[in-house]
């Protein structure tokens, strides 16, 4: 379903310096529904990847297939390719401050069955009181709920989540991993950066980012 081929990335550190960050890295995740964790210390690049998946960072050498066909590395065609087929949950959440939890999940979509749609997204990670909220009135696991809510409004094909439960309590981890278990159910394919053993223990492979390349983990 996904795949990249001898990925090279370099990049710029605030000294300065030039830093290979992949040397030759592949990835290939088939078939559809199914999950995989990628961990690593801090500074490999996990985050990094994730950006490179959801077409969000093309300054790279190497080849992106998706469904066997290779994407071109321009602002259009990954724009559609996200679109239409990406759902992403970044660390830093990326909501407006200036609209409620509801209009934050919606970004982007209009019409009553997407606000429909909306507040199932959020039923789904207990949050379906805080449709009218704040963002500024949220907790840091508040947020990060909202945030995976808004990631699957449109229903994506591939879910990219970058330490999806980072700022959760136990309880309200399990939760979200029935969630992401239901959604590989229904089709969905899920891709984790985490630090958490649980988190990538529930998930179907582990791969470590080691030495600039993924490593499968048993």
């Amino acid at each position: 379903m996904i795949r990249l081929e001898d990925v090279d990335k370099v990049v710029v550190e605030p000294n300065g310096l030039r830093r290979d960050l992949f040397r030759s890295l592949n990835f290939s995740l088939s078939p559809a529904h199914s999950s995989v964790a990628i961990l690593g210390r801090s500074g490999s690049g996990k985050s990094t990847l994730l950006k490179i998946l959801a077409g969000l960072d093309t300054r790279y050498q190497g080849k992106y297939f998706f469904e066997g066909e290779p994407l071109l590395k321009n602002g259009a065609t990954m724009a559609r390719y996200r679109r239409e087929n990406i759902g992403i949950v970044t660390q830093s959440y990326h909501l407006l401050s200036d609209r409620n939890v509801v209009q934050n999940v919606l970004l982007g979509f209009s019409g009553k069955k997407s606000i429909a749609r909306a507040k199932e997204c959020l039923a789904l990670v207990q949050l379906e009181k805080f449709e009218k909220k704040s963002i500024t009135q949220l907790s840091g696991g508040e947020a990060q709920r909202v945030a995976i809510a808004r990631a699957l409004v449109k229903n994506p094909r591939v879910i990219l989540a970058d330490e999806p439960t980072g700022a959760l309590d136990e309880e309200t981890e399990n939760h979200i991993l029935s969630v992401f278990s239901r959604l590989e159910s229904e089709g969905h394919t899920l891709i984790v950066t985490t630090h958490n053993e649980r988190v990538a223990g529930w998930c179907q492979s582990r791969l470590m980012l080691s030495d600039k390349k993924l490593v499968p983990q048993e």
